[in-house]
């Protein structure tokens, strides 16, 4: 099937066998949790705080702080609107969700003997730590890139015969096989070829396309995701003599992701052989991970301060694909035909490792007696650290995630005033963009802007039963790259992300 010398060609260059690129694998190691109501309303500031189960999970030292035994349960809705803009075209899509976001508790013993231990405690908390939940759609007329270049560009060092299939073999065998054998670009070469999207010029050794876009061609790009990655807090914490608190978190993860990419183009121009593509892509990601926090608070008077340090998140995780590819076609007498390549096979991919950046918050509040409180974390992160494994697999993706990613300053402030049983909440962050400044586009922005959060809340304490209200709208700008190669051109996402939160606290 695939002659020796491409066989040579592939181990030479050790090809990636993987589907994950960078777009993907910062996906997953962004943090967007969704917590408490009274967590979400102060913008998620309560690194020197504590006394919230979600305040957890940004510092292990927070459990501590409770003066009471503390279960809660947090319902959400998570509602996403984006505007794309695409060669002049915009088009605006949403999508709705409902969830429960939090759920944990805090158990204490207090008054624990005569020495400087002044309570122990225990916390369990669960919450979404980043939901990928989500839908655009891109539209508009390209008349320089079409994906046809996308199969072009996967097709290098394959000839006519690697890709075609024997009187004995079918499409799905001979996909299947490219696949397991030599990784995702001989199974994108072998598509279009399947699909009389590219041809073999034996003189140049090499494939070209039978599309003509010389006039531009109509494009519509649809990206349709779901799932969550959920982080589990084990906790422990002290209380050091009356103003000191130190916890520790033992963190495991687990990550769902569903990516649905359908991509058509019409329109071509008169004298194309090819009038119509449609390549769809599933992208399913599933996997675990394990982390670890230390934090601390200290009072002084009416001042906190506060410091945790959340290491690496070591992942495993795995991937699987579906594709599909059809195109439309006239030929010389005016016929015109219909391809559907359809191998119905899941490409079930390598296990691999990630490990994500890890993290310091540095907290300080100020409590103004029963009347309310202020309060600040800054968080610094260095995405340039993220790494996948093994090396040989990724080494274009981690020389990238080197060279264009950077490290980020986020920006939390809380605010929180008491009205004896009535609480009302304010917040507002800003959290760096990942990437390098460096790295921008022809119309001057980032591939990923900073993102802004605004929010606010209330809560009403009726004794042993607290009701808590939140509502954060999250905004953020980034230009998403229809594909890795050949395709690349970008389209600009203006998203809107806006979060309901209702919780409910027992004590005991």
């Amino acid at each position: 099937m695939l002659q020796k010398s491409v066989l040579f060609i592939f181990i030479f260059f050790s090809l990636t066998i993987n589907s994950q690129n960078l777009q993907e694998i910062l996906n997953i190691t962004l943090d967007r949790p969704n917590g408490t109501a009274r967590f979400e309303s102060m913008a998620g500031a309560f690194g020197a705080l504590g006394g919230d189960l979600s305040a957890i999970n940004i510092n292990p030292a927070s459990s501590s702080v409770f003066n009471d035994n503390e279960y809660s349960i947090s319902l959400g809705t998570d509602k996403k609107s984006n505007k794309s803009i695409f060669f002049n075209n915009s088009k605006e899509m949403s999508n709705n969700k409902f969830s429960v976001n939090q759920g944990g508790g805090v158990w204490l013993l207090k008054n624990f003997g005569g020495g400087n231990i002044n309570k122990i405690s225990f916390g369990i908390n669960a919450q979404t730590n980043n939901s990928f939940s989500n839908s655009f759609e891109v539209i508009g007329r390209n008349k320089a890139n079409s994906i046809d270049k996308f199969f072009i560009n996967n097709s290098l060092g394959f000839n006519s015969s690697d890709l075609s299939v024997g009187n004995n073999e079918s499409i799905a065998g001979v996909y299947k096989y490219l696949g397991e054998n030599f990784g995702y670009s001989a199974q994108q070469a072998f598509l279009a070829y399947q699909a009389y999207l590219i041809n073999y010029d034996k003189d140049s050794n090499s494939f070209y396309s039978l599309a003509n876009y010389s006039e531009g061609v109509d494009q519509k790009y649809i990206s349709e995701s779901k799932g969550v990655n959920t982080k589990y807090n084990i906790n422990f914490a002290i209380q050091y003599k009356e103003n000191y608190y130190f916890g520790l978190n033992i963190n495991t993860h687990e990550i769902y992701i569903n990516n649905y990419i359908r991509h058509q183009e019409s329109n071509f121009a008169i004298n194309s052989a090819i009038t119509g593509i449609t390549f769809e892509n599933n992208l399913v990601t599933q996997g675990e991970g394990v982390s670890i926090q230390l934090g601390g608070i200290a009072k002084f008077n009416s001042f906190r301060l506060g410091l945790s340090y959340q290491s690496p998140t070591w992942y495993n995780l795995w991937d699987e694909t579906y594709q599909y590819l059809e195109t439309k076609s006239i030929d010389k007498d005016g016929v015109n035909y219909q391809d559907k390549i359809d191998p119905r096979i899941i490409n079930s991919y390598p296990k691999y490792k990630l490990t994500t950046p890890s993290s310091i918050t540095t907290s300080v509040a100020v409590v103004i007696g029963k009347l309310g409180l202020l309060s600040l974390d800054i968080v610094s992160r260095d995405y340039s650290k993220i790494k996948a494994k093994p090396n040989r697999d990724f080494l274009n993706t981690n020389k990238k995630i080197e060279n264009q990613l950077t490290n980020t300053i986020d920006i939390r402030l809380g605010s929180e005033i008491k009205l004896k049983r009535l609480s009302l909440r304010a917040g507002y962050g800003k959290m760096g963009s990942p990437y390098e400044g460096s790295i921008s586009l022809n119309n001057n922005s980032k591939i990923i802007d900073d993102s802004k959060l605004y929010s606010f809340g209330m809560g009403y304490d009726f004794g042993e039963i607290l009701i808590n209200f939140s509502y954060k709208m999250l905004e953020s700008n980034r230009n998403h790259q229809l594909f890795d190669s050949g395709l690349t051109d970008f389209a600009k996402i203006n998203a809107n992300n806006s979060v309901s939160t209702l919780s409910a606290v027992f004590k005991f």
